[in-house]
């Protein structure tokens, strides 16, 4: 199963304006400005989840159900002898700001274990950011939220490629109120599909 990202918390700003998307799609009225903030955010969301960016500051729990899900050549309990540069666990909403705190359920547990700080490094500077185990994984408890990774992602100053982006998803999103349109489906253009493949991070799959 593949991990899952949850917004923990809003940002405090959206990376654009309602009025910066309206003057995008060339609205002139300010009727449809509470419309064009919503879809602000949810071009935002869809932008951030298809490129493994966040483009806000924005806080995310990570969930996956065993560490295999997270990272590859995960060793068996009896085998210590893999390097420790596997135990490398990519968060892919970049750039990554922090890690609060690396939890899971251990075998037949109730409650959520808090790995030690010290029992693993944060790396900020990659692409995408990183949670690095310093030692093999603990068993987890077979249960689909057994691993949960609390972090906070994104950045005051978003790219230029970005904003654009989002700008193009609002006006998609508000041409195309609904997913078929004159008997036919309306598809994202392919400049805006060029941007977002752009903007996508290595090893990213949405």
């Amino acid at each position: 199963m593949r991990p899952h990202y949850t917004i923990t918390s809003s940002p405090a700003s959206e990376p654009i304006t309602a009025e910066q998307a309206a003057d995008h799609v060339r609205i002139d009225s300010n009727d449809d400005l509470a419309y064009v903030r919503d879809l602000v955010s949810v071009a935002r969301e869809y932008f951030d989840s298809m490129t493994g960016r966040s483009s806000a500051q924005i806080s995310y729990l990570l969930t996956a159900s065993k560490w295999s899900d997270l990272f590859d050549n995960v060793p068996s309990a009896s085998n210590r002898s893999t390097p420790r540069d596997l135990y490398a666990i990519p968060l892919f909403r970049t750039p990554l700001i922090s890690v609060e705190s690396v939890k899971y359920y251990a075998p037949d547990a109730e409650a959520l274990t808090t790995m030690s700080a010290s029992d693993y490094r944060v790396a900020t500077a990659t692409e995408p950011g990183i949670v690095q185990l310093k030692e093999a994984p603990p068993e987890v408890a077979d249960r689909v939220d057994a691993i949960q990774i609390a972090f906070t992602s994104g950045s005051d100053c978003t790219p230029a490629m970005s904003k654009h982006a989002i700008k193009m998803l609002v006006a998609h999103f508000y041409e195309q109120r609904t997913p078929v349109a004159f008997t036919s489906v309306q598809q994202i253009p392919f400049t805006l599909q060029a941007i977002i493949d752009n903007q996508r991070v290595r090893g990213h799959f949405a």
